[in-house]
């Protein structure tokens, strides 16, 4: 169960990550579109980001905790996991 909960903590973590990555590497497309190009793009793609970087971002931050409530206290992997967790922060 524990290499489960590793495996799915590292999906949703990248999945997170996949969708900052990809929303980075729109913006030059994103910046030679007119003004009512831009704005009649936006909702086509607008909602798939906001589910994936939702069930990415807090699914990957409950997973986290999930992961470091199941490691043992002490063990390299519990100090290694609590710093990916107190290093992760969501400004939005």
């Amino acid at each position: 169960m524990f290499n489960g909960l590793q495996i799915l903590t590292t999906l949703l973590v990248a999945d997170a990550m996949a969708m900052a990555l990809a929303h980075a590497l729109e913006l030059p497309g994103k910046m030679r579109l007119s003004k009512e190009a831009y704005f009649a793009t936006q909702p086509i793609y607008y909602p798939g980001f906001t589910i994936a970087r939702g069930v990415g971002e807090f699914g990957g931050l409950i997973a986290a905790i999930a992961l470091l409530l199941f490691t043992p206290v002490g063990s390299l992997t519990f100090w290694l996991t609590f710093v990916a967790l107190s290093g992760s922060h969501y400004p939005d």
